[in-house]
């Protein structure tokens, strides 16, 4: 009965990682024709740029995807001490929203299916999320579309 008791959670924690990506490309896309069309480089400017941001967010999303150190290290003097911290895996307290994040909870599909902080996906994985889409978006201007050909 757990398993059915989670299975919604799960659903709407994908939806909110998805809408979140759909919301950080959409951001870098207009970033980029911000940048790119002033600069003369149009469609093609914004592929690089995307490209670019892609890039960055999937080093910056994986390296928040890194587990904590399952020990501390003190080194005092000649000695060297070792101690395991416990970890249970929760969430402890509760994840701050950013306006960001506050802003894509608008959006309409989690408007009704909002879930609270504590339950969503970190947000590292949600950027990593983004950087596989905006990293695609690139890849679709390019090949779908001939940008740059």
């Amino acid at each position: 009965m757990d398993a059915l008791d989670r299975s919604p959670r799960r659903g709407r924690q994908v939806l909110d990682a998805l809408v979140y990506a759909i919301a950080v490309t959409g951001v870098a896309f207009v970033v980029g024709f911000v940048v790119s069309f002033p600069l003369g480089g149009g469609l093609l400017g914004i592929k690089y740029f995307l490209f670019l941001v892609g890039f960055v967010l999937f080093g910056y999303g994986a390296f928040q995807l890194r587990p904590s150190r399952a020990w501390n290290v003190d080194k005092s003097g000649d000695e060297i001490e070792i101690k395991r911290t416990e970890t249970t895996g929760e969430v402890i307290g509760s994840r701050e929203e950013t306006r960001f994040q506050s802003a894509v909870q608008r959006l309409p599909p989690l408007s009704r299916y909002s879930i609270p902080p504590e339950e969503r996906f970190s947000t590292g994985a949600k950027l990593f999320l983004a950087s596989i889409a905006i990293l695609l978006t690139s890849f679709l201007m390019e090949a779908a579309f001939g940008v740059g050909v």
